[in-house]
């Protein structure tokens, strides 16, 4: 591992220790990181952060942690802005440009439709994004050294209305019109994502999930891939509980782990069944929190979830949860 990729695991875990004195943030169940890339090469990133709100006492939770964002703003806005701040300044040596991080802002909100979600969005300008390539668009240097976004994760990259794609790689999951994205697990290789955006007259002129032929993108590396560690930072900050699925590996375009025969990613719920399966059928519901390491609010959720769906039943004994798969509950 080169000394850039220490720095940058360094700069997370000191954001967790920062975190770790507010014990009452909340989970996240998923993050959508959103880059709008302008005419100019300058791009609005959008980092939105989503927990699941399952009945009014989440919700009255959510609004709690809330109020405390909008009495403090800097104290959760402050790290992640310090910390982006000095990603853009060593992308901006390993690239060559001139690039500044700028108008950070922090909101949040509880979302009503169609399911009730607390969201905490993080926005902020990088200036000098994109390589400009003639008329041309090209991001994807300042991706060097990896990138990975996590299970249920979404990373979208949008070009500016004018132009359109005219090459991408690896494939992305999704793409319409000047927009693209790809859904973790997911980890690239080098210098990717990939997206060269062309005005309209050039676009569709290079085929997609090819490699931007005869163009040199990548740069030293550095910080383990910008975007990497900013969707990091931000889950710091939140002090999230994540929960860790397979991943697949993108090469020069190459397919999900699933298409390249890999064993399938297993969901929370999975895990719970099969930690049941192993251990008889029946484990109390504190068994489970403990072997996942995960908060007493998402085990529960997950149980929940498990339970409505009738893979698992649960039954009050005292004051313990007893967790057990149909028909192996004993009377």
């Amino acid at each position: 591992m080169d000394g850039t990729r220490v720095v940058g695991i360094v700069l997370v875990a000191l954001l967790v220790t920062q975190a770790g004195a507010a014990q009452t943030l909340p989970d996240t169940d998923n993050t959508v990181t959103r880059i709008s890339v302008a005419a100019d090469g300058d791009a609005e990133w959008t980092v939105t952060v989503r927990t699941r709100l399952h009945d009014e006492s989440d919700v009255q939770a959510y609004r709690t942690f809330q109020e405390r964002v909008r009495e403090n703003r800097s104290r959760y806005l402050g790290p992640f802005r310090d910390r982006l701040t000095g990603v853009v300044a060593t992308a901006a040596d390993g690239t060559g440009r001139s690039m500044t991080a700028e108008n950070f802002a922090i909101s949040t909100r509880v979302q009503q439709v169609p399911r009730q979600w607390g969201v905490v969005e993080y926005t902020f300008t990088w200036t000098a994004f994109a390589r400009t390539d003639g008329d041309a668009l090209v991001v994807g240097d300042v991706f060097d050294g990896g990138l990975f976004i996590a299970r249920n994760d979404t990373l979208v990259v949008t070009g500016p209305p004018s132009y359109g794609v005219a090459a991408v790689t690896p494939t992305p999951q999704t793409r319409e019109g000047e927009t693209v994205s790809w859904v973790g697990p997911r980890e690239f290789a080098d210098s990717r994502p990939q997206v060269r955006y062309a005005p309209q007259a050039e676009r569709d002129v290079t085929s997609t999930g090819q490699p931007l032929a005869g163009r040199q993108v990548g740069v030293a590396p550095f910080v383990v891939g910008a975007l990497g560690l900013a969707v990091a930072l931000v889950g710091a900050v939140l002090y999230r509980r994540r929960r860790k699925g397979g991943v697949s590996t993108d090469d020069a375009g190459a397919g999900t782990a699933a298409e390249a025969g890999a064993a399938p990613i297993q969901t929370d719920g999975d895990r719970v069944v099969r930690l049941l399966e192993e251990r008889g059928g029946q484990v109390k519901q504190s068994a489970i929190a403990e072997a996942f390491d995960w908060s007493a609010s998402k085990t529960s959720r997950v149980v929940s979830d498990l339970t409505d769906d009738g893979r698992v039943e649960k039954l009050r004994i005292g004051r313990e949860n007893v967790v057990s798969l149909p028909d192996e509950r004993e009377e």
